[in-house]
Order: C-alpha cells, then structure tokens, then sequence
C-alpha cells in the first residue's frame, strides 16, 4: 500500500463525512453517463470519463434550475496547495457540465423543421460544481484564481487541531510499511467505500486496528468528534465557517428548533484571540432563548481585516458584509430542520456603530 494512495483516501473519507453532516447524500451511478469500476466512482466528460474523488447530492435543491451536484477533488499534499491545482478543477467543471451526447442521426434530425423529436438526449442533466479539497492551506495565487471562478476551496487546516494536521502530514512509506499490510488493505478499502460502516464484519480488521493506539485512529476519531458536535455554516460569499457551540447540546437551540424560525445574532470579538470570533444566536421573538458559538474568521477575511490593523469600525463593516446572513446546516443534529438561516441584528450593528462613532 502507497502512502500516497492512504492519505487520498483519508483525506477522502473526512471530506465526505463533513459533507454526510450537513446532509448530502452519495450520488448513485446510472452506469451510462457515470459507472463505477474497481471502487472508483467516474463521470463522463467532453474528452474522457474522469475520476471523482467525492460527488454528492446537496440537502436542497434551487427551483427554475437544473438538478446539482457537488465534487471534490481531494489533494493530500503534504505542502500548500498550489494555483494548477485549482486550475484544473476549473477545467474539469467546464468538461463535465459542457459534455452531451451528439450523433449523426439527431443532427441530421435538426434539418427537419417538422420533425417529431427533439435532437436531444432524453436524460436528466445537471448542473456540477467542482471544488477542492487539501490537508493544508492554499496559496493566495490559488485563493484568487479560486475566488474569481467561484471554486469552493476546503482544507482540514480550517476545523482540524494543527496536531492532528502534523500527524497528517507525517504519514509516509516507512510509517504504513510497519504496520501489517493486511490492515492497511482493509482501512484503504474502508475509507475509500462511501457506503462503508466500520461496525461491518466487512471491516472488523478495521474497527480492531483503528480502536488501538495509532496515528490513523487518533486522526479519524479527532476528526469524526469534531464534525459531530459543530455545526457547518456558509457565508453569502461562500466562506466556510465552523460553529462550536459552548453550551451543552440539549440547551442549544439549533438543536430545539422544530420548524424555520428567525434567527438573529450577535457578533463579538475579543482582543486576546482575535481570529476567533463569539456568535450569540437567539429566537427574533424571544431573545433570552440563545446560545453561543465560537468559530474561526475565515482566513481571507481575517487577513482582509488585518490590513485595518485589526480596527474596531473596520471589524463592524466586516460584519455586515461578509456575516449579514450565515446559512447553517442541521442535518446531523436536527434532521427535521435540515438548515436555518441566521441573520445579523442590524439594530444592534446600528446601535454598536453609533457607539464608536461617538466615542471617535
């Protein structure tokens, strides 16, 4: 077993259960226009069928628009993840969304004005996004390009311990080499299988080998308890936030929510760590209902608030502009609501606005 391939798959499987959280689901082939082969899941495109690493169905669907799907492409590099990288991505995008099927017969039906079919293929299309996944962070060649071609952009560096991301990186030949390799077949097999249930007999080598004290199982494990006690917001500018909520579960009131209710927020920062930021949510119709999540400013925006020299008023136009609306995902903690949308009180931005205002 290649390092290489183990940590792809690893890097593959934490994905995966992030997006399973926030309530996607597996694409199934239709052994035409996608097929799987060898435990490999491919999407057919202009030039060739390509290798997905990750395709998923989204929670909810737009109306007045093609069906769409999500890929990945998992990148575990043990560097930065550079801008061909997310050059490719972009390419592959434009290959499997401009892909149709076109024969002879359906242009030369197109000659017949009074034909009685379409010179289309009866099938259902979709609309693909294509993003990318790495261990570490991304270049700001790589962020640019990423943010002008609207390429989502996802590194386990953003919601993982900097811990758990040196044991990541430290995977290598000679570390997979001193464990059985019987083992390592079958935690490959696990993690690339995007039905695969560790509690299977199927599994059971794996279940035995990742229940004792190695590297594989302290990363999984951090990883899986970390995506199951947060929650996954999304910015309007498609920035990626991770709430942690600081308060126990049955009093969160994500958790307490049985149909969509206005939610609004407070945000705060403190001097000590501000890369971290408080998210004080609460029912628009009773505020002593909230809780609190803490979460890390995405590092675009962090950066963008560093060139302010990290100013109270330019923190305040940062709320508003990038934090008027975070859209959360339920699914794993409240699979009724699968997600909520809260939105900044802009009373209260007001109110903090006029406050410095007047102080300057």
């Amino acid at each position: 077993m290649k390092a290489g391939n183990l940590k792809g798959a690893l890097l593959e499987y934490i994905v995966r259960q992030l997006l399973k959280s926030c309530g996607f689901t597996n694409v199934k082939a239709d052994n035409l226009f996608s097929f799987e082969r060898g435990g490999l899941f491919f999407i057919n495109g202009r030039g060739a069928a390509h290798d997905a690493d990750i395709i998923m169905n989204p929670p909810i669907q737009m109306p007045f628009a093609y069906p769409s799907q999500l890929l990945f492409e998992c990148k575990a590099y043990g560097t930065i993840t550079s801008l061909s990288i997310v050059r490719n991505a972009a390419g592959l995008r434009n290959d499997i969304n401009e892909f149709e099927v076109v024969t002879r017969d359906s242009l030369r039906e197109r000659q017949n004005n009074r034909r009685a079919a379409y010179a289309v293929d009866t099938r259902k299309r979709f609309l693909y996004q294509v993003g990318v996944a790495a261990v570490n962070d991304f270049t700001k060649p790589s962020v640019e390009y990423a943010t002008n071609n609207k390429i989502p952009l996802l590194s386990l560096s953003w919601f993982l311990s900097p811990s758990i991301i040196r044991d990541f990186n430290s995977i290598n030949q000679t570390l997979i080499n001193s464990f059985d390799p019987k083992d390592m077949q079958n935690l490959y097999d696990f993690l690339k299988d995007r039905e695969g249930n560790m509690h299977s007999v199927q599994y059971r080598r794996v279940y035995n080998f990742l229940s004792s004290d190695n590297i594989f199982g302290d990363i999984i494990t951090f990883a899986n308890t970390t995506i199951n006690y947060s929650y996954v917001g999304l910015l309007e500018t498609g920035d990626m936030v991770f709430l942690f909520a600081r308060s126990r579960s049955e009093d969160n009131i994500l958790n307490q929510l049985n149909r969509f209710n206005a939610l609004k927020a407070e945000i705060h920062w403190f001097s000590d760590r501000p890369n971290v930021w408080r998210l004080t949510v609460y029912n628009s119709r009773n505020s002593d209902h909230q809780t609190d999540f803490d979460f890390y400013v995405p590092k675009r925006i962090f950066n963008h608030w560093k060139t302010f020299n990290l100013d109270k008023i330019a923190a305040l136009d940062i709320k508003q502009e990038f934090f008027s609306r975070i859209f959360v995902f339920n699914q794993q903690n409240n699979p009724e609501v699968p997600f909520s949308i809260i939105n900044i009180d802009r009373e209260w931005l007001a109110q903090i606005r006029n406050n410095e205002n007047e102080i300057n």
